[in-house]
């Protein structure tokens, strides 16, 4: 039988041969590769959090494992543990004073599949969706896949990574849906509250999604989480993407949550039982121990701390030791965010191509920040939470000491 063109010449679809490999993936396997040559390795690439979860939490898990191991891992509704929507329902009323009912919640694989939810749910094929430049990379790789056109406005290291608010108010007016974070990844900003005020503004007037990712939002060192539901005057046009990886510190347990308008749900549901079924059981259980418990606050108590020290560590080190770079001292999230510019251009490098000859010299693995954003060109993100102080200034150091090999410095 004759087969027509090229049907079958790729053994693949479009839809994932149209998908680029994504640098933030290679890196991070980079990592792995050179610890494996035993190569003494300083990753700044992770996104999670730099302490274990809760020995007591897990030790109250287990307990209760050990009790009924069948209720632990035995199938539930797609919707999610009863249980844990009802107690995150009460945690969004004590944390941000929210209303959010459980039944307008949905657990889910993780915050990434919380986006994918939520972007094929709310949006078709050639619909227009805003980003804000940078941003997190998986973004990008999103609107690749469901095929939308993208929208940008840049957030500038002059307005401290916030975007401008008449940008939001042209862009916003074309595009079926709004994107962003805060706090941010990869540049750690909050949005300010005329920020957030202009997109509620615009998005309710037209009509537009706004797809709102808070994975960050108990990582926040100075001043508050911004909470759009408060602003906003209904949950009508407004989708939140959370996760557990950060707050209780498990990101390996691959669980997050939806939750938005209640006459969407029923959707969101049916999306979710195609791509999944259920998320872990197991693990949403564990979430509803720390929230039920109080084993949350608790651990959010003792490693904020810990996280704001390993901050204004590695931005003193990393301050004193290229005093070129500008650098915003982050006041939430994960990241540091410096603009390298200057050293690059004097390497005549890419900040991709410095990143990886960075890994293969020195063992200092870190985010190139053009993978989120062509915004992000000459930046570098670089984890703060993973690693003490001492070991964050040692990286820098043998960074410091790859550019005066290089005669840069």
């Amino acid at each position: 039988m004759l087969i027509p063109g090229d049907l079958y010449l790729n053994r693949v679809s479009r839809r994932v041969s149209t998908l680029p490999l994504n640098p933030h993936r290679v890196l991070i396997a980079r990592a792995h590769e050179l610890r494996k040559r035993g190569v003494r390795v300083y990753d700044y690439t992770a996104g999670q959090p730099g302490l274990p979860p809760s020995t007591e939490a897990l030790e109250y898990f287990m307990e209760m494992v050990r009790e009924d191991p069948f209720k632990h891992f035995r199938y539930m509704p797609t919707q999610g543990l009863v249980e844990l929507r009802e107690a995150l329902s009460e945690d969004l009323k004590r944390y941000g004073g929210v209303d959010v009912s459980p039944d307008q919640i949905l657990i889910t694989t993780g915050g990434a599949e919380a986006l994918l939810i939520s972007i094929l749910a709310l949006l078709d094929e050639g619909d227009t969706i805003l980003l804000l430049d940078p941003s997190y990379s998986v973004y990008w790789d999103l609107a690749i896949f469901a095929k939308l056109r993208v929208e940008t406005c840049t957030q500038s290291f002059e307005r401290e990574f916030n975007p401008d608010p008449e940008c939001i108010k042209e862009k916003l007016n074309r595009a079926r849906a709004v994107l962003f974070a805060s706090p941010d990844n990869p540049t750690s900003r909050v949005i300010s509250s005329d920020v957030a005020k202009t997109i509620v503004e615009v998005a309710y007037e037209r009509n537009a999604w706004i797809i709102y990712d808070v994975a960050y939002k108990h990582l926040v060192y100075e001043g508050d989480h911004i909470w759009l539901e408060r602003i906003a005057p209904s949950l009508d046009n407004i989708v939140v993407v959370g996760s557990f990886s950060k707050d209780i510190a498990i990101p390996g347990g691959r669980l997050g949550y939806i939750y938005g308008p209640r006459d969407i749900t029923g959707d969101l549901v049916k999306l979710k039982a195609v791509m999944g079924i259920v998320s872990p059981v197991p693990m949403q259980w564990l979430a509803y121990y720390y929230l039920k418990e109080g084993f949350k606050e608790k651990y959010l108590r003792e490693v904020l701390p810990v996280y704001r020290s390993r901050r204004d560590a590695s931005y003193e080190a990393f301050k004193r030791l290229l005093p070129e770079a500008r650098l915003h001292k982050p006041k939430a999230g994960m990241y540091l965010f410096p603009d390298v510019t200057p050293y690059l251009e004097r390497l005549k490098m890419s900040d991709l191509d410095f990143a990886l000859k960075l890994a293969e010299s020195k063992g200092v693995v870190m985010l190139p920040g053009s993978i989120f954003g062509s915004a992000g060109r000459g930046y570098l993100r670089i984890t703060f939470v993973t690693m003490s102080e001492h070991e964050l200034e040692e990286g820098f150091k043998l960074l410091r000491g790859f550019l005066e090999e290089n005669k840069v410095l």
